[in-house]
């Protein structure tokens, strides 16, 4: 079994780790079980089972998914302690356990890990601001014997349905909601229940140096939509710099249109009643508290200035937003996935469907994010960090590959081999048409290198964010191959992003063991009907039952999504959770 996997790999194929954790379940006769503390001090206990091996090379596979499958669980769910229970007998396996605190780098400083300590970091913010630096995280081995029998937890009283009750409460009010993603900020201003205005915003956050530089655009964008928002409030929507509020408006444009506002507006200019804010790291109690994405890179690598000093900057955001909100009015934080997924379920509600499960949702774009929200609307305190999930132990091939090359597999911040990010986002796109186009489809290639969508930089390819950010231009690209007729190698690169999901699906139900089954996607991946149609393909080959829908013009049922639908130059898949950060600003 292990020496077929092995093969796969080599091969440079895909060895997805649910396929080895059901070969292993299957046929392993050695346990390893997993006591997973998590933050309300509840217990998830994992059961592994681990076969015999033979030689070196089985035994680092089989290490490799032990490894795999406790950082996914610590991306995922975070935990104050992980107890490790196997046969002490086991010398091998006992190793491998006691190993473990090494692997996940458990005593060294932050600036200091790497790989799998990486996700520590982020568990490490966030034990910090639910106890306030009074846990510390802990693994540690212990003999099977001396597990402990866990009582049944009683099941849950049903929860309420409560998304068909908030369109109500954004009458009377004037909110803001905004979508912060890896390469533009979308927003959105309701009056008294009517959409009045979007605001796009293109940025590239993970070049910026100083944390000054990702906050100042963020402030000024909620200055100059409260502005033009407070004239719209006045019945003077007439006096709106347009200018300042076009996509391409530079950010001294938009200062100045706001100052201009601002005077126009005079005793009409108004505070927001709320402001919701969709960000793309993990939130906790409306703080960004991971500081492990892609989007901070520039200011981790700034060796001029303090990390934690700088990224407390971002942690405060909501502080800051708090000047632009009444007195006592909601600043509400969430990350971009489960805002994703709480848009949807407000949707779904105000069309009648049956929310009893929750909502289950991807954002599918510069990385791939992931929503939970339960029935009644709350939104667990966890990282849910799933673009950093392992998914394939394989692929070999690509593992050479450093991550700035868009054939690598490896992720841009912990450089592990294997993750979502570099499968089911943008990125994914990228690597497979990187790694597929010049050995299947050279002229579609050449055309894009041509473009100047794929360029050389000595050995490495890249999809060129400098001078002229290319990102945009070259998923368009592939999409409208993919789009045209026939079968070609684009469709494919579609149905393998649709495989991905697939897996993405089991390794979740494994891990969060959600009630609901139904996965909606959001983003740019999404936008096109034949390569939705193409990733739902894709997905169907590997999981049959798996239902995936697409948060299009479809999905508009309340009164402010349907006007986002009719709005030119938008829609629902780019500002969808702009429009659903307005609900969430009123929710309790």
């Amino acid at each position: 079994m292990i020496d077929t996997f092995l093969q796969q790999a080599a091969e440079n194929r895909p060895v997805y780790i649910c396929d080895v954790r059901n070969g292993f379940q299957a046929r392993g006769t050695r346990p390893l079980h997993l006591y997973v503390t998590l933050y309300d001090r509840s217990i998830r206990v994992f059961p592994l089972s681990l076969p015999e091996t033979t030689g070196e090379e089985q035994a680092h596979f089989v290490a490799s998914y032990v490894h795999a499958s406790l950082y996914n669980i610590l991306s995922t769910l975070g935990a104050v302690r992980v107890d490790v229970y196997l046969d002490k007998a086991d010398p091998s396996l006992w190793s491998l356990a006691c190993n473990l605190p090494r692997v996940f780098q458990v005593d060294e400083a932050k600036e200091r890990r790497t790989g799998y300590g990486k996700c520590l970091n982020v568990n490490e913010r966030v034990l910090n601001a639910l106890f306030r630096g009074e846990v510390r995280f802990s693994l540690q081995p212990h003999d099977l014997s001396q597990a402990p029998v866990l009582p049944e937890r009683p099941s849950a009283p049903a929860a309420v349905p409560v998304f068909h009750r908030l369109p109500a409460l954004t009458k009377g009010k004037m909110l803001l909601g905004m979508d912060v993603g890896g390469t533009d900020v979308k927003l959105s201003v309701s009056v008294d229940g009517a959409l009045v205005l979007c605001k796009e915003f293109d940025w590239f956050p993970s070049a910026y140096t100083r944390a000054e530089e990702l906050t100042a655009p963020l402030l000024l964008l909620v200055r100059l939509l409260r502005a033009a928002g407070s004239l719209c409030r006045a019945g003077r929507a007439e006096q709106i710099d347009q200018r300042a509020l076009d996509r391409s408006a530079t950010l001294e444009e938009m200062r100045r249109g706001a100052e201009a506002m601002e005077r126009d507006a005079g005793t009409d200019l108004c505070l927001f009643d709320g402001i919701g804010l969709s960000f793309p790291d993990v939130v906790i109690q409306n703080r960004v508290v991971g500081g492990e994405t892609h989007k901070t890179q520039g200011l981790r690598n700034n060796s001029q200035l303090n990390y934690e000093a700088q990224f407390a900057q971002i942690t405060a955001l909501n502080e800051a937003l708090a000047a632009y909100v009444v007195p006592g009015g909601p600043v509400r934080v969430i990350n971009d996935g489960p805002m994703a997924a709480f848009a949807a379920a407000v949707e779904q509600g105000a069309g009648g469907a049956d929310l009893s499960r929750g909502f289950f949702a991807h954002t599918l774009g510069t990385d791939l994010g992931t929503g939970w929200v339960r029935p009644d609307g709350s939104i667990p305190d966890i990282p849910l960090e799933l673009y950093n999930m392992i998914i394939d132990l394989g692929s070999w091939g690509q593992r050479k590959f450093e991550p700035e090359d868009a054939r690598s597999i490896r992720n841009f911040n912990t450089q592990l081999p294997g993750s979502l990010q570099r499968y089911a986002s943008q990125s994914g796109a990228f690597r497979l048409a990187a790694d597929r186009l010049p050995r299947q489809a050279p002229e579609v290639f050449q055309a894009a290198l041509d473009r100047g969508l794929f360029r050389w930089e000595g050995a490495r390819l890249a999809v060129p964010a400098e001078p002229e950010d290319m990102r945009k231009p070259c998923l368009e690209f592939l999409m409208e191959q993919a789009a045209q007729p026939g079968d070609g190698i684009c469709q494919e690169i579609f149905r393998e992003i649709g495989e991905y999901l697939a897996v993405v699906w089991r390794e979740t139900n494994f891990i969060l063991r959600p009630e609901a089954q139904t996965r909606s996607l959001f983003g740019r991946l999404v936008m096109h009907p034949a390569c939705f149609q193409l990733i739902c393909q894709g997905a169907a080959r590997r999981e049959p039952e798996l239902r995936l829908l697409a948060a299009d013009g479809n999905l508009a049922n309340t009164a402010l999504m349907r006007q986002l639908d009719q709005r030119p130059g938008c829609t629902v898949a780019q500002f969808a959770q702009a429009v659903g950060a307005l609900y969430y600003s009123v929710s309790r």
